[in-house]
């Protein structure tokens, strides 16, 4: 009977290790090296809109070409190499969130969380592929002229002009729950623990920033669908371009490029917290 009480402790023991595995906790820490790698992506692509509202960049202003930066020097490719890992990484994570995860979260909001980590696999992976590939010194056609040829596809097909609309108002939805939960800081339930109030501040930049970005981004699909004009779709790059076009564009690429530098920033010092994608 005295082994008893030391039994159950061992069961205890072995059942909250087994429920912090399916909490997330080990994959978590794996995937946390993803969203560092991410930062560094936005930083990059924060220093081409910057170059852009100068005009004085020739890479596309989207992740591909955020990631060609750094393939030019020996220093890049090694960095390439351990982004390739922190991306793969970074996917192994989400896919294991969209399957298993989001136990604190019930209902509709978990299965809308798990529908999003799924997306978000999508990206990391795309992301090791596309870093390994430049890695490796073979061609990469940019995200933005993928964008175009996958709308170009679409709209040739019954009832595709409709379908790129709707995408396009999608992303316009989209763009606008990214400027709500910076305006919300809802962004901060991400974490774990808590984070300064210059931290905080950076989150809120980065997050209306990218919500503007999406959603030029998204009007532009609209038009493409509207007009039937792939090359309008042509994703960040094009939507980057186009806020650059307008009067007063130099000044503003250059806040929405000091806003994806503060994302970047704010994601490599919360990677270490995160406790979602």
């Amino acid at each position: 009977m005295s082994n008893a009480p030391q039994a159950r402790g061992a069961a205890e023991a072995k059942a909250r290790q087994a429920t912090g595995w399916l909490e997330g906790d080990t994959p978590t820490k794996v995937g946390r090296f993803g969203v560092a790698g991410l930062g560094v992506v936005y930083l990059l692509l924060a220093w081409i809109s910057a170059q852009l509202a100068f005009g004085g960049s020739d890479q596309s202003a989207d992740n591909t070409g955020a990631l060609k930066e750094l393939a030019g020097n020996g220093f890049g490719k090694v960095l390439l190499g351990v982004l390739v890992l922190a991306f793969a990484a970074y996917a192994v994570w989400q896919l294991y969130e969209a399957i298993a995860g989001f136990h604190r979260y019930s209902g509709n909001k978990r299965t809308a969380k798990r529908a999003g980590a799924v997306g978000k696999a999508l990206i990391g992976a795309a992301l090791a592929v596309t870093s390994a590939r430049l890695v490796a010194g073979s061609g990469q056609e940019s995200s933005s002229e993928q964008q175009k040829d996958a709308t170009a596809r679409l709209l040739e097909a019954p009832g595709g002009q409709a379908i790129v609309v709707v995408i396009g108002l999608a992303i316009v939805g989209f763009s606008g729950y990214l400027v709500y939960r910076g305006w919300k800081r809802s962004f901060l339930e991400k974490l774990d623990g808590s984070v300064s109030h210059r931290v905080e501040l950076l989150g809120v930049a980065g997050y209306v920033a990218r919500g503007i970005v999406f959603g030029i981004l998204g009007v532009l699909v609209i038009i493409a669908g509207v007009r039937e004009e792939a090359e309008r779709a042509r994703g960040l790059d094009a939507a980057l371009k186009t806020l650059a076009s307008q009067p007063y564009g130099t000044a503003l690429l250059l806040a929405v490029a000091v806003g994806l530098a503060a994302f970047g920033v704010y994601e490599l010092i919360t990677a270490r917290q995160a406790r979602e994608g």
